[in-house]
């Protein structure tokens, strides 16, 4: 990924969105800022102030060039430090592929969490092969999607991981694991060393053996605290958190723990009622005790984490942020900037959301074909109360993915409130 120019421009219909290979990041441009960039690969940008008018437009050009030079977009001479990928046709009124798309890699797993969103496994289908794998990858690449889950199951269970790693990345795409790493060990861990991944997900649910281990079985915890240890002394990695009812009254000390234990970040999601979690009222977090979390770890700082340094952050989006770097749209993605890929090829707005909702098959049908034209996806991307929120919390809780999340009922009574996602980085400072 290295030797390939650091920024991408997508064309969409508003504009464009530019992708950061630096930090496998997405920001959204307006048609003015997009051909101020496009002109801007030609010539160096400060020759086109002379065009804009004075007043108003070139002092916008001004801060518009001081501030995205000082994030790298421009090199020395003034140009734009990155390409345009090339796109036939730009949709109307969606973007020409998904921010990040989950491809499912394994449909097994050594572990039978009670709260698995994968649902009963495992589930014998036959996989995609490598083959059609980059295929797929090629194609993703083609639509600007760069960010891609490799999912399960445990994708270590997958005898090609490492295979499947190296055929995204050839493609350009920036792809993330998530394991519970109990399979983890030295040939595993130096293999994860050699990669520049986006993120290594390890999956742990408490700060302590008792709360983890309610939902991931007896011995978990210590036995995936040792497998960091290993880990750690080769490759930087991310604990992943599922907050849930019993556990998120202690959202300070799986902070505290990801620090300790020498993650990169930790990441803290809500517990969706899907899967296995279908149904299990006993285990799901209530809007204010979700809210209050994360509250709780906005307020944490230095004083706790000694020399490491904690900010909110969304890994997927590019709308617009608060100060904090929080999204707070409440916006679903599903069908609008995320998408998911079963182990066999099934093609699915959102994991979420279950058989039901799957469009299609990459085997007989492309991808970008789904995304474009299937009228599941078309429906998901028209207002209604369930675009706000997440559709399948709605699809869950009242049998409709139209129907108003109760999460974003509850948040309309506490302004200021979080969208559920917080990425909290406990990266030693430079």
């Amino acid at each position: 990924m290295s030797a390939r120019p650091p920024l991408v421009l997508v064309p969409q219909h508003f504009g464009s969105t530019v992708f950061d290979r630096r930090t496998s990041r997405y920001l959204p441009f307006d048609h003015a800022g997009t051909a101020l960039l496009r002109a801007s690969r030609e010539a160096p940008f400060w020759t086109h102030l002379d065009t804009l008018a004075d007043g108003d437009r070139g002092e916008a050009a001004q801060r518009f060039y001081a501030h995205f030079e000082s994030m790298g977009f421009f090199d020395l001479d003034g140009h734009f430090a990155g390409v345009e990928l090339a796109v036939d046709d730009v949709p109307a009124d969606h973007l020409v592929g998904p921010l990040a798309v989950h491809v499912e890699v394994s449909a097994a797993c050594n572990l039978t969490c009670s709260h698995c969103f994968a649902g009963e496994l495992p589930r014998h289908e036959r996989h995609l092969t490598l083959a059609e794998l980059d295929a797929l990858f090629a194609e993703l690449a083609s639509m600007g999607s760069y960010r891609v889950g490799l999912t399960g199951g445990e994708p270590l269970l997958r005898r090609e991981l490492f295979e499947i790693l190296d055929l995204a990345t050839h493609h350009g795409l920036h792809p993330c694991v998530t394991t519970n790493a109990l399979r983890i060990d030295e040939r595993v861990a130096r293999e994860f060393g050699r990669r520049d991944l986006v993120w290594l997900n390890v999956s742990l649910d408490g700060a302590t053996a008792a709360s983890n281990d309610r939902v991931r079985g007896d011995g978990v915890f210590e036995a995936v605290r040792e497998r960091l240890a290993v880990l750690g002394r080769h490759a930087r990695f991310t604990l992943a958190f599922t907050v849930m009812e019993h556990n998120a009254h202690e959202v300070e000390a799986c902070a505290r723990l990801a620090a300790e234990v020498g993650a990169h970040t930790a990441v803290f999601r809500p517990l969706y009622p899907v899967g296995m979690a279908d149904g299990r009222a006993d285990l799901m977090p209530s809007f204010a005790q979700y809210s209050d979390a994360l509250a709780r770890l906005a307020a944490m700082g230095a004083a706790e984490l000694g020399d490491h340094d904690l900010r909110a952050l969304d890994a997927f989006s590019p709308d617009t942020r608060d100060e904090s770097g929080v999204r707070t749209d409440h916006a679903c993605g599903a069908g609008t900037t995320v998408c998911s890929v079963s182990v066999s090829g099934d093609v699915n707005p959102c994991s979420f959301l279950g058989a039901g909702f799957v469009v299609g098959n990459v085997r007989e049908t492309p991808f970008a074909t789904l995304w474009r034209t299937h009228e599941t996806m078309r429906a998901l991307r028209r207002p209604s109360a369930g675009t706000h929120g997440c559709r399948a919390r709605s699809l869950a809780f009242a049998g409709d993915v139209d129907a108003p999340d109760p999460w974003v009922i509850a948040g309309a009574q506490k302004p200021g409130s979080a969208h559920p996602l917080v990425v909290l980085r406990t990266s030693k400072r430079a």
